[in-house]
């Protein structure tokens, strides 16, 4: 009887014993599950994002420290927003300042761009026609001596032209320069509001200013320094009347051809981005 009782005394300790061994096990099971589980999707997760990489042609989780930069960088720029007017205060000379317009001036559209776009780097202004006059047979000369003409000079040319001689020359602004394809609206706005000038080659008689000389030049050379919503803002050397002369944004655009060996309507869709 006595080891009866003890018995009965005992059976409860060891179902409560055996109850919480049982939960234990089970715990440990489902930890054991759950930490499969997980260390499988990021496993499956890693392939994933290697595959994606190597299809790309980039290299393994390097790709994903980048795209991770790439993210923050975007974040941290602000984008300047375009303002919808703009015009800047840029000197204007006409391409014959004594009103001579013989073929040497007849020829000057160019030069006439280059030397307003050099004053207003060098923050110096065009004060008359015999300054603007000087400025011209400046370039010219210089064009002569190292190109061996003046006349109809290409995009490229031009944007030689102002890299090389204003950079040379004692009055020279130390511009920079650069040759856009096929610009949109946007793209020129966008380069006016960053504080640069556009100079752009042009089937001039497309232009169809009527100002200009019947029947208007073939070849010509606008200075774009601002806009509005609708139009561009220019000083055309052209025409005495060319300060802040105002185009159309389709109109500028359709006109603009390079010289193209003087087949100009059919020349290349080309402007020079001028800045310091």
């Amino acid at each position: 009887m006595i080891n009866l009782n003890r018995t009965i005394k005992r059976s409860p300790k060891k179902k409560n014993r055996l109850i919480t061994k049982t939960a234990a096990v089970f715990l440990l099971l489902f930890l054991i599950f759950a930490g499969f589980l997980t260390a499988r999707h990021f496993s499956n997760q890693k392939k994933v994002d290697n595959l994606e990489n190597q299809k790309a042609g980039l290299p393994s989780e390097v790709v994903q420290v980048s795209a991770t930069a790439s993210e923050r960088a975007e974040k941290s720029i602000e984008k300047t927003a375009i303002p919808d007017e703009i015009n800047l205060k840029v000197p204007f000379a006409v391409q014959a300042p004594n009103a001579n317009w013989d073929k040497t001036h007849e020829e000057a559209c160019e030069e006439a761009a280059i030397l307003m776009a050099n004053r207003y780097f060098a923050g110096r202004d065009i004060t008359g026609a015999e300054d603007a006059e000087q400025g011209l047979q400046e370039i010219i000369a210089w064009e002569m001596q190292n190109l061996g003409f003046f006349e109809s000079t290409t995009a490229d040319e031009t944007a030689k032209i102002l890299n090389q001689m204003l950079n040379s020359m004692p009055t020279g602004s130390q511009v920079k320069t650069q040759v856009i394809e096929n610009p949109s609206a946007d793209d020129i706005k966008s380069q006016i509001a960053d504080n640069k000038l556009v100079l752009v080659p042009s089937a001039g008689r497309e232009l169809h200013n009527p100002f200009y000389k019947s029947p208007g030049p073939l070849y010509h050379f606008l200075l774009i320094k601002g806009y509005t919503k609708t139009q561009f803002i220019t000083n055309d050397a052209g025409t005495k009347r060319g300060e802040n002369y105002p185009y159309g944004f389709s109109v500028v655009l359709d006109a603009n051809h390079d010289w193209n060996g003087g087949d100009v309507v059919n020349g290349a869709k080309k402007v020079i981005v001028v800045w310091k």
